[in-house]
């Protein structure tokens, strides 16, 4: 008892003491991290518990030393079994590394309609090493966030207002101010169409068939699918109002009829040859 049992008591001090304390730290800082600007929950969660089980390893290689063990051998063991684990993680762990980024950097938040990885929808949740994503069509993808860190990322909501650029075709006879006239009243009579700046439409193309025109109207980033779809009827239904031809491509054959040439000649040598065979 005088051997062992004060080093077993003065080690299960430090182990529930320094556990206590190691608990109490990492709540504090969760609670700092949270306090900071532009703070996340999930990332002050995930270095709280970090801190926390660093803080562990010392406590209980401290309890080790004073029961009289060598504590070398097992920090070179951590040590090489951290790298091997790193090495065989080193995805998993560019993805967390990954996700600290966007979440101290924030190029997207939940609810953002974003393009990452290649894929596009509608950010639902942002993990450590994933983000989730929802289309339109109610699908749900699952984006590494290595991916969407090292690649491109394109956030169609960030910037709060969206132009909708749409081009719509005239005949070559119609009146091109008239036409024009008619599509940009079209769109400012829909009140998802800002106005400022209002409603422009120019002449951009001189087609085979048609006068191109395209509309380029602002509208929050919000209403760019909703508008996208209501745009088309009333710039119609104007142009129709104002007897503006929307034409469609027109395709010309012609087939010549051939009296004479050198190969239907010599079909119709064959052709008699065989019938005085016959």
């Amino acid at each position: 008892m005088t051997t062992y049992g004060l080093p077993i008591v003065l080690a299960l001090l430090i182990f529930i003491i320094g556990a206590r304390i190691a608990r109490i730290v990492s709540s504090r800082a969760e609670l700092g991290f949270n306090r900071a600007p532009n703070s996340d929950p999930s990332l002050s969660r995930f270095f709280a518990s970090l801190i926390r089980y660093l803080l562990l390893v010392i406590i209980v290689m401290a309890a080790l030393s004073v029961l009289g063990v060598d504590t070398s051998p097992i920090f070179g063991l951590i040590a090489a079994s951290g790298a091997a684990i790193a090495f065989i993680l080193q995805g998993a762990l560019s993805n967390v590394a990954a996700g600290v980024m966007l979440i101290l950097f924030r190029p997207y938040k939940v609810g953002d309609e974003v393009e990452i990885g290649g894929s596009r929808g509608k950010v639902t949740e942002i993990q450590l090493t994933a983000t989730t994503l929802s289309t339109t069509d109610n699908v749900k993808i699952i984006v590494g966030n290595g991916k969407a860190w090292g690649g491109t990322i394109k956030n169609f909501t960030s910037m709060g207002a969206r132009r909708l650029d749409r081009e719509f075709g005239i005949s070559y006879d119609a009146d091109i101010d008239k036409a024009i006239k008619a599509i940009t009243s079209a769109a400012a009579e829909n009140p998802r169409v800002h106005t400022k700046p209002a409603p422009w439409a120019k002449v951009v193309n001189l087609g085979d068939s048609s006068v191109d025109i395209q509309l380029r109207a602002w509208c929050d980033a919000a209403d760019y699918k909703a508008l996208s779809t209501e745009i088309s009827q009333p710039v119609k239904e104007a142009l129709d109002a104002a007897g503006i031809g929307i034409p469609y491509p027109h395709e010309i054959k012609i087939k010549q009829h051939v009296k004479s040439s050198k190969g239907q000649d010599r079909i119709n040598r064959l052709k008699a040859l065989r019938e005085q065979n016959t």
